[in-house]
C-alpha cells in the first residue's frame, strides 16, 4: 500500500477564488507546498529503484503524474522559468499568461496528442546547421511532466561518470574526473568519442526497453507516439519521425541519457574480461576508465592497443543498442603528452625537468579563446553607435560568463591576453567615433586614471580579476534524489561561477528575502535588485538580494519597475 498524500489544488491557492481570479491565483500558489509535495513523491521513486523495486516505482509515478502539484511546477517551468518561453511551435502559442497557466495545469498529462514539431536551425562552430525541434507549450508542458517522474528513476540507476544534462552536475565535474584519472602517471592513451546525429538517430528501443521504465505500458505507448508525432521543417513540409528524440524538447537529454546507459558497465566487464583473456593481474582496480558527457565521451587507458580495440568495441555496442555510429571526423585516438580538447578545455600533460616527472595542465582550449576574442570583436565593430554604457552591458555578460566557466583551470594567462585584445577592441571603438580629436582626450572622455573603461555605476568587467579556484567534483554515486540535502544544501555554492552568491547567501541566512523560507540546492534562485535599476538602483551589494524565481516575480510585479520600462 502507497503512504503518498497527494495534494489538491485548492491546498496550493490559499484563500483564492479559482474561478473568479484565475490570473491572481497563479500569482499566490503556495510554490514551497507544491515543491516539498513533488520531491517527497520523487525521493521515494528514488529509493524504489535502488532497492529494485521497479513496481512500486512504477505506482508511485502515476501518483506523482496524477498530482496537480507536480502539473502546476511543469507549467511554471516551460512557462516562466525555461529561456524558450517566448518561442512558439506550430501552433503559434508563446508567453503564456498567468490564467492560462492555470487551465493548461489543469489539462497538462504525461500521455497525450502529441503535436509535431516546429523545425529550426542554428549555426554550429564548424560552420553547418543544427536542427532544433521546438515542440507547442502545452506539449512542453506534458514533457516537463513526464520528465518529474522520470528523472529520479533515471538518477538513481545511473552511472557513476555521466555528467550530461543531469541536475547538480556540470561539465566542470567531467573534466575535474578526467584531471583525477591521469594526473597520477604517465603515458596515458585516450579515446575522444562522439557519436554522429546522436539525438535524430537513437532507436526507440534503446529507451523504452530500459529496467527503469519497466512495464509502463501508458508510458512506453506515450514515448512511441511522441518520437512518432512528426515535425514541420523550416521550408513549412510535413516530415515523418520514427527515431530520435528532437533537441530543443524538454524530455529530450533525459530520454538520450536513459538510452546511453550502460556504457561504463559494458566497459568495465571488456576490461575485467580482457585480462582474463591475456593472464594480467586480475585486481579490481581500473585499467579503462570512461567519461560520458551526453553525446561526448572520452575512455583513458595505459595501452595504445587497449584504446583501439575498445573503439572497435564501443563501436559495435553504439550500433547494436541505440542504431548510431562513432563519427570518423571526431572519433580520435591520442596520447596525452600531446592534450585534447574536451567540452571546450585542453587536457595536457607536461614535463617538468629531466627527472621524468610530469604535470597535468587544463587549460581553456585553442578554439574556445578563438571564439571568445571573436565575439568581443564583433559586438565592438558592429556597436559602432551604442553608447559606453550600453556597450558596456554587451560586452560584460559574454566576458564575465567565458570567465567564470574557465575559472577552475588554468587560465590567468590567458584571461590577461584576451584583457589585452579587449582593449585593443575598446580602444578602436572609441578612436573610431572621434577621428578628430586626439588620443589623450579619448583617453579622458572613456577611461580614468588607471585606464578602465569606465561610465558612471557602469565598469567593463576584465578577467583578470577573476579568482582562479579548484573545483570540487560531485561525489560518485551522488544524486539528487537521495535525501542527502545536507550535501546539496552545501554544494549549491561551494563551486558557484560568482562569488557574490556567496555573500549574498550568508548575509541572508540561506533564506529566500521574500518569503523567509530556506534556499535551498534545487531552488530557481535569481538574484534582484531592491531597488530596481531603472528607479535608480545601482549594482552594489547592499542593493542585491536572492530570491525564489517565484518570488522575485511577485516583488516585481509590485516594486514599479515593470511601469517604467
Amino acid at each position: 500500500m502507497l503512504h503518498v498524500q497527494t495534494l489538491n489544488i485548492v491546498d496550493a491557492f490559499p484563500n483564492i477564488d479559482l474561478k473568479n481570479d484565475m490570473g491572481e491565483a497563479w500569482n499566490l500558489i503556495n510554490w514551497t507546498k507544491c515543491r516539498h509535495h513533488v520531491d517527497r513523491i520523487q525521493k521515494s521513486i528514488a529509493k524504489s529503484i535502488e532497492c529494485g523495486n521497479f513496481k512500486k516505482a512504477e505506482k508511485l509515478r502515476k501518483v506523482l503524474y496524477a498530482s496537480k502539484a507536480a502539473k502546476l511546477i511543469a507549467v511554471r517551468k516551460v512557462t516562466q522559468e525555461n529561456r524558450g518561453k517566448s518561442t512558439s511551435g506550430i501552433d503559434g502559442v508563446k508567453n503564456v499568461k498567468p490564467a492560462q497557466r492555470i487551465a493548461m495545469a489543469e489539462m497538462v498529462r504525461v500521455n497525450p496528442k502529441w503535436k509535431p514539431v516546429r523545425q529550426v536551425e542554428i549555426p554550429k562552430k564548424n560552420g553547418k546547421m543544427r536542427t532544433l525541434g521546438i515542440p507547442t507549450m502545452y506539449d512542453r508542458a506534458c514533457q516537463a511532466l513526464m520528465k518529474i517522474g522520470l528523472e529520479p528513476c533515471y538518477e538513481a540507476n545511473a552511472e557513476n561518470n555521466s555528467y550530461g544534462f543531469r541536475p547538480c552536475r556540470s561539465a566542470h565535474d567531467a573534466i575535474e574526473k578526467i584531471f583525477l584519472a591521469i594526473r597520477s602517471s604517465k603515458d596515458k592513451w585516450i579515446l575522444e568519442g562522439d557519436l554522429k546525429g546522436f539525438f535524430d538517430n537513437i532507436k526507440t528501443n534503446a529507451i523504452i526497453d530500459n529496467v527503469i521504465i519497466g512495464q509502463d505500458h501508458e508510458l512506453k505507448h506515450s514515448i512511441i507516439k511522441l518520437v512518432q508525432s512528426g515535425a514541420v521543417s523550416v521550408k513549412h513540409e510535413a516530415i515523418e519521425t520514427n527515431k530520435g528524440t528532437p533537441q530543443g524538447s524538454v524530455i529530450s537529454p533525459l530520454l538520450a541519457n536513459i538510452a546511453f546507459m550502460g556504457l561504463e558497465k559494458m566497459i568495465d566487464e571488456w576490461d575485467w574480461n580482457n585480462r582474463k583473456r591475456t593472464n594480467r593481474k586480475m585486481k579490481r582496480d581500473k585499467k579503462v576508465q570512461v567519461i560520458v558527457y551526453a553525446d561526448d565521451f572520452v575512455v583513458i587507458a595505459k595501452e595504445k592497443e587497449i584504446i583501439e580495440e575498445l573503439k572497435q568495441v564501443i563501436g559495435k555496442w553504439v550500433m547494436d543498442k541505440m542504431g548510431v555510429e562513432l563519427s570518423p571526423e571526431k572519433t580520435k585516438i591520442t596520447n596525452i603528452n600531446d592534450g585534447f580538447d574536451f567540452l571546450g578545455f585542453n587536457v595536457r600533460q607536461y614535463a617538468i625537468g629531466k627527472n621524468g616527472k610530469v604535470k597535468t595542465l587544463i587549460k581553456p582550449s585553442k578554439d574556445s579563446i578563438k571564439g571568445i576574442k571573436e565575439k568581443i570583436r564583433v559586438v565592438c565593430k558592429g556597436g559602432k553607435s551604442l553608447s559606453q554604457e550600453a556597450l558596456i552591458s554587451k560586452l560584460n555578460p559574454i566576458i564575465r560568463g567565458w570567465a567564470n566557466y574557465y575559472r577552475h583551470g588554468v587560465s590567468k594567462e590567458i584571461y590577461g591576453s584576451v584583457d589585452n585584445y579587449t582593449w585593443k577592441c575598446i580602444w578602436n571603438w572609441c578612436t573610431s567615433r572621434h577621428n578628430n580629436k586626439g588620443k589623450i582626450w579619448v583617453k579622458n572622455k572613456y577611461f580614468d586614471n588607471k585606464w578602465v573603461f569606465q561610465t558612471g555605476k557602469h565598469e567593463l568587467y576584465r578577467m583578470s580579476t577573476t579568482k582562479i579556484t579548484r573545483f570540487i567534483k560531485v561525489k560518485g554515486s551522488e544524486h539528487p534524489f537521495n535525501g542527502n540535502d545536507d550535501y546539496w544544501n552545501k554544494r549549491m555554492y561551494q563551486n558557484k561561477d560568482m562569488a557574490l552568491h556567496t555573500k549574498i547567501i550568508k548575509s541572508q541566512n540561506h533564506k529566500c528575502k521574500w518569503c523567509s523560507q530556506k534556499l535551498v540546492y534545487n531552488d530557481v534562485i535569481e538574484i534582484d535588485h531592491i531597488i530596481p535599476k531603472v528607479l535608480g538602483g545601482t549594482d552594489k551589494l547592499e542593493n542585491l538580494q536572492l530570491l525564489h524565481g517565484y518570488c522575485h516575480d511577485r516583488k516585481t510585479a509590485i516594486d514599479g519597475s515593470l511601469n517604467k520600462r
